[in-house]
């Protein structure tokens, strides 16, 4: 009888002051699979393999649905630990970098695009950037002024990447020896220098999306940082 009432009490209590959803673990939730996304792209420039790609689009699929998961959540929550769209612009924007990378190792793998020193490079900076996200969100229930640090490091990966991208453009925009050989008429170079082009051109698009995504991450630490002035 005692444990009936208590359970009776109990759902009148919700139904008069209904429980906040636990928004920040659901946060931490996402930050996880942003992680090991970011984890598996740096994998694949190490040593590329298709069941990577495949390991991807499993992710990809994981951070879709828990993203829906907690929009639900979302739609039907009385109260939220803090304003409404700052929920929303989160839990809408953890999942896309995910598939950004997605899209990086599938058309590598397609297109046969070995990775290079300057993928690889970008690579870690993505997965540094995650891991900074992935502490700064965690420290949002307890502590969310010392998560600044780690918004910040997020933040920077958009110039740390536009530096990595320049490197990388410099390096496949060199010419020189295609030139050379064309002026003096040297055998196979009309095929060699179209070759080239053909590389450049799907390396370039490679390093563009790297790029991007690292723009994306930083939008998202940009994200923290506005919470954590309003919370901490």
């Amino acid at each position: 009888m005692g444990a009936s009432n208590s359970s009776l009490f109990g759902k009148m209590l919700d139904n008069v002051f209904p429980r906040v959803p636990p928004f920040f673990h659901m946060f931490t939730l996402q930050t996880e699979i942003l992680v090991k996304g970011m984890d598996v792209l740096v994998r694949y420039m190490e040593e590329p393999k298709s069941e990577l790609v495949e390991e991807l689009i499993k992710l990809e699929g994981l951070a879709n649905d828990l993203r829906e998961k907690h929009l639900d959540v979302l739609n039907n929550a009385f109260s939220t630990p803090l304003d409404r769209q700052d929920c929303l612009d989160t839990l809408t924007n953890l999942d896309i970098p995910v598939a950004n990378v997605r899209v990086v190792v599938q058309e590598m793998d397609v297109l046969k695009i070995a990775p290079d020193k300057y993928s690889l490079e970008m690579a870690v900076l993505l997965r540094e950037a995650a891991s900074a996200l992935q502490r700064g969100y965690a420290k949002l229930d307890g502590k969310p002024r010392e998560g600044d640090a780690d918004a910040q490091a997020a933040i920077l990966a958009r110039i740390n990447l536009d530096r990595a991208y320049r490197k990388g453009l410099a390096i496949i925009y060199t010419i020189d020896d295609d030139i050379k050989n064309l002026t003096e008429h040297a055998q196979g170079a009309e095929a060699a220098a179209m070759k080239h082009v053909v590389e450049m051109l799907k390396r370039r698009e490679v390093y563009r999306n790297m790029r991007e995504t690292g723009a994306h991450l930083s939008h998202i630490g940009s994200l923290l940082h506005g919470i954590i002035v309003k919370i901490g």
